[in-house]
């Protein structure tokens, strides 16, 4: 009888015998055991990143990235990065612009719907090459998708070894270094960076993502990124400027501790400015 997608509970229920030594019960236990790290690497990334809990459907989502995709926690991480990015800089998104894995519609299935497969393939290119997909890539890996139903793991597997990737010269990395550093740290790349990254880039494989998490996780980031009071007034400040034109008044203290507890953005705190009798009064 084989175990391996058998509940504990199941396995016990079917009255074998619960000693240290069976082997189907420590194969059913390890199952267990790991379904329960999964859940805590994914609650952890959603709490770190985003700072909530993922609820049913995003934990269903992930889930299937991590067991069907092989994502590891810097994958999920990248991922709910760059669609709080996105939400950030767009202002939309499904779900507040964050939860999904390729871009918010699905199938039954756990797969990308076919108006989301252009821009998992994008995503994948922009990353890993560095430029956009041309015609013939797009369909090709359009139709791997769509109809061999790839993911987007074995979408980006087929780009890390391709020719192309093979062939970066050091124009194309370092001018995706350049973008990951003017998009993270909003300065270009000092010397010594570059070259790390490049070598990084050339020897061990790494893309886009690869340097924008390690730019994420370095003293400089965390260092311009830690909310205090004080930013986040600025922040809420420059939000009722933008939208009123006047500075907040001590009412604005609401939003203030909205950008303290719930990571909300200069873009967050506008939209709602704009919602105001005042904003509306104003036009």
């Amino acid at each position: 009888m084989h175990t391996r997608h058998l509940p504990l509970a199941f396995v016990l229920a079917a009255g074998v015998v619960a000693t240290p030594t069976s082997p189907l019960i420590a194969e059913a236990a390890a199952q267990y055991q790991s379904a329960s790290s999964v859940d805590r690497m994914i609650e952890r990334a959603f709490d770190d990143v985003l700072g909530r809990r993922p609820d049913s459907r995003e934990m269903r989502l992930y889930r299937s990235r991590v067991y069907d995709d092989d994502w590891s926690e810097r994958d999920i991480r990248n991922e709910l990065r760059r669609q709080r990015d996105e939400r950030d800089r767009y202002g939309n998104g499904n779900n507040g612009g964050y939860g999904s894995g390729y871009g918010g519609n699905y199938n039954d299935n756990g797969r990308p719907s076919s108006q989301d497969v252009d821009r998992v393939i994008t995503r994948a290119y922009q990353d890993i090459l560095g430029r956009d997909p041309d015609t013939q890539g797009l369909r090709e890996y359009r139709r791997r998708m769509i109809d061999d139903g790839w993911s987007e793991r074995q979408v980006r597997d087929a780009l890390r070894r391709s020719n192309e990737k093979a062939e970066l010269n050091d124009a194309d990395i370092d001018r995706m270094i350049t973008r990951a550093y003017r998009d993270v740290l909003e300065r270009a790349p000092d010397p010594a960076g570059l070259s790390d990254f490049r070598n990084q880039v050339k020897r061990k494989g790494w893309t886009e993502s690869d340097v924008r998490q390690a730019l994420r996780e370095s003293p400089e980031y965390r260092e311009k990124n830690t909310m205090t009071e004080a930013k986040a007034r600025d922040i809420v400040r420059n939000a009722y400027r933008s939208v009123l034109g006047r500075d907040p008044d001590p009412g604005a203290d609401v939003y203030v501790q909205k950008v303290l507890r719930e990571k909300w953005t200069e873009r967050d705190v506008a939209n709602e400015l704009r919602k105001s009798d005042e904003y509306r009064n104003r036009r």
